[in-house]
């Protein structure tokens, strides 16, 4: 993974105080913490945050107390986690129990921490070696998966369960993504939809449409992305340079509506899907070249170095 892990810590205001020191103690080990108090702005939306906030982590830090069993916002930001709407795949949560709170049956077969206000730089460093085992058991079943696709296949000799990449009852399954593939859309984040506001306001009828990607891009893609988008070599009447963005593996179209993403946006979207991936491929490919061309002048420097150890005689 290219950048830091991301954990989104989910608390009742009552908790407030442990759950600030908690992400200040996370934040020490590297970690990219996402906490609602630093986040939002006034005139947020705060389900729309919330939920473009769970998609685009890694891990999913809950703080069970009794407080957060009574609060709304918590039981929906542990449902938007937990469900597969939001999460990505290999999304984690954490659960930590507060002052002996009951765990909530969604969490029930969870291995849970006790956290206090006197161990929080312990469960800090513990949280921090979970996430790096639970990346690299992550990364070792992506690497298998890519190694099982790649390996030729044998005719079987009796029935068996289909694999991803075979038909099944239901048919064809897409086969596991691969590192390289061109990045697309997959669909639309719905728990993300913003909604309008209507008061009669300019532009007041618009609002964000988040759109979930095949996978997380690189930064170089990001970046390629939103310029693209901001200056296409044709787009729509429609096309509005500046309301693009790429958070994680999602692109969030701010100021449109779904009708507009229908009519206008779509086919402009395949067209800097299409100019991105290409021009991604041919950056990369390069890379690849120039780092090989280094590879070799390294070798030749060294085989120099050694012909001229065996030429040169000093007595």
């Amino acid at each position: 993974m290219g950048s830091s892990p991301s954990v989104f810590v989910s608390y009742a205001h009552e908790d407030k105080e442990l759950a600030r020191a908690l992400a200040d103690a996370l934040a020490r080990h590297g970690l990219r913490v996402w906490i609602d108090e630093g986040e939002l702005k006034v005139g947020d939306s705060i389900i729309e945050c919330i939920a473009t906030a769970i998609a685009d982590i890694d891990f999913f830090l809950a703080l069970v107390s009794e407080a957060s069993r009574d609060s709304n916002w918590c039981r929906k930001e542990l449902a938007l986690a937990i469900t597969g709407v939001l999460g990505r795949e290999g999304m984690k949560v954490l659960p930590l129990r507060v002052d002996r709170a009951n765990m909530p049956a969604s969490l029930a077969d969870l291995f849970y921490l006790e956290v206090t206000r006197d161990n929080v730089g312990e469960i800090a460093t513990r949280i921090a070696s979970d996430i790096a085992k639970h990346q690299e058991e992550q990364s070792g079943r992506r690497g298998a998966a890519q190694r099982e696709d790649a390996a030729p296949r044998e005719t079987p000799t009796r029935p068996r369960t289909p694999t991803r990449s075979e038909p099944g009852a239901s048919g064809r399954l897409p086969a596991p993504l691969r590192e390289d593939d061109p990045i697309r859309i997959v669909g639309i984040v719905a728990e993300g939809v913003g909604r309008p506001r209507y008061d009669g306001t300019r532009g007041s009828a618009l609002y964000r449409v988040p759109l979930r990607l095949s996978r997380r891009p690189s930064t170089m893609w990001s970046r390629l992305f939103v310029e693209t988008w901001d200056h296409p070599p044709s787009f729509t009447t429609m096309h509005r340079p500046g309301i693009a963005s790429v958070s994680g593996d999602t692109i969030v179209l701010n100021g449109t509506t779904v009708d507009e993403l229908e009519k206008y946006h779509v086919a402009t979207l395949r067209g800097v899907l299409d100019m991105v991936n290409r021009r991604v491929g041919e950056l990369e490919a390069q890379e690849r070249e120039a780092a090989e061309r280094v590879e070799q002048l390294l070798r030749e420097h060294e085989e120099r170095i050694r012909e001229a150890g065996s030429r040169l005689k000093f007595d």
